[in-house]
């Protein structure tokens, strides 16, 4: 069974705080199809430096994603509240979290290419009170269907 551990690294770009659940994937079964299975990977930050691991996983037939974004060593999952797959693109946004570095209220959104087993991405942070924004890139592979 696939279940989407989406963005451990695509998401897992961000921060901390939040937790997982079950979101709608918008697209056509044809495009989601092309991204089902189980993905693993990370992120890097360029402003902040930081990285850590994104995971996910989408189940066909159910338009529907389990993600999760993991900063540094945190084991707290960043929440996904919404993921798209359009012609050859998947793109998303985190809900807002709070940032550790500054103590504030951010929001990511992120936007890969797949092509065969890998997706490349790249994620925008924005600190919601001044409009403040971070760079960062993911990059994920799809991990091997266990039996």
């Amino acid at each position: 069974m696939l279940r989407t551990s989406l963005i451990a690294s695509v998401f897992a770009m961000a921060a901390c705080g939040g937790a997982n659940s079950q979101i709608e994937v918008k697209g056509g079964d044809p495009e989601i199809a092309q991204v089902a299975g189980n993905w693993e990977g990370d992120y890097h930050g360029e402003e902040s430096g930081r990285s850590g691991t994104v995971k996910f996983a989408l189940e066909l037939g159910r338009h529907t994603a389990d993600g999760q974004v993991f900063m540094g060593g945190s084991n707290t999952p960043l929440a996904i509240s919404f993921v798209s797959v359009q012609k050859g693109q998947i793109s998303g946004k985190i809900q807002p979290y709070t940032d550790p570095s500054c103590t504030c209220q951010v929001e990511t959104e992120f936007l890969g290419n797949f092509s065969g087993n890998e997706i490349d991405g790249t994620f925008t942070t924005k600190v919601v009170a001044n409009g403040a924004v971070q760079h960062g890139t993911w990059k994920v592979a799809r991990a091997a269907a266990s039996e």
